[in-house]
């Protein structure tokens, strides 16, 4: 976790406005609370830009990655959650909001109250409206294709991220390791199509994710292999690679 100031260049003399950056490294969380008294949880490998106070007739903060909010209620005073493709408006609600950006799709999750999440247009005061939230609603958005849909549920599981579980109920496959891909920062393949049908309920909690994909192991075919990595020109190293793959030696008949 580390946490850095930045004074906003935007009218510097009359109005200086200076900002907190908290980032949360892969495999870590982070908790804070904002100047209006509401609590923010910031998951691996995000960061969350906010003021130090609150000024004007808004609370705005911009997010990159994941992070559960609960607003303190102020209808004269909205909350806006900004990532680079959507803006989410709340007053005093509990909601989820993830955008990474090596991920296509962007999510937000209303526990309780009502939120508004609008398409962010950058070179354009006017924002494209996506929807409204009621509480239950599960909301996925392609911003490469611009496909939303909304799913009526009990959202509980997809925060419990923040209490250090990962929560699948009957989720496919592709959707678990998905989440672990975010979560540890590794590239996971999932090889073939025999894999995509298995789907999994479970919670992990504070696993390692060589210990999650032995876990996952026990209940389908399946094996995994990590790629040996090799120091880039700069002496870097690449994002940690796993393949998943079927292992017909585990079919049992």
């Amino acid at each position: 976790l580390w946490i850095s100031s930045v004074t906003s260049n935007k009218d510097r003399i009359s109005n200086e406005v200076v900002y907190n950056e908290v980032h949360a490294a892969f495999g870590t969380r982070s908790q804070l609370r904002l100047s209006d008294s509401s609590l923010v949880w910031l998951n691996s490998g995000s960061t969350l830009r906010y003021p130090v106070k609150f000024e004007n007739n808004q609370r705005k903060v911009f997010l990159s990655g994941e992070a559960y909010f609960e607003v303190e209620s102020d209808e004269s005073k909205p909350f806006i959650v900004e990532t680079p493709t959507l803006q989410i408006k709340a007053t005093g609600t509990k909601f989820n909001v993830q955008e990474y950006y090596t991920h296509p799709v962007s999510e937000v999750m209303l526990l309780s109250g009502k939120i508004t999440v609008n398409e962010c247009n950058n070179s354009s005061e006017d924002n494209s409206s996506i929807s409204e939230l009621k509480p239950n609603q599960f909301l996925s958005y392609n911003r490469e294709t611009r496909e939303k849909h909304i799913i009526n549920e009990d959202v509980l599981r997809y925060v419990a991220w923040k209490d250090g579980r990962l929560v699948f109920r009957n989720d496919p496959l592709e959707r678990v390791l998905a989440k672990l891909s975010l979560m540890f920062n590794v590239e996971i393949d999932l090889q073939g199509d025999q894999l995509k049908n298995y789907r999994y309920h479970a919670t992990f909690q504070d696993e390692s994710l060589e210990e999650i994909l032995k876990l996952l192991k026990l209940s389908a075919p399946l094996n995994f292999r990590e790629i040996k990595r090799s120091p880039l020109p700069d002496g870097s190293f690449p994002k940690k690679k796993v393949i998943i793959f079927f292992d017909k030696s585990r079919v049992y008949v």
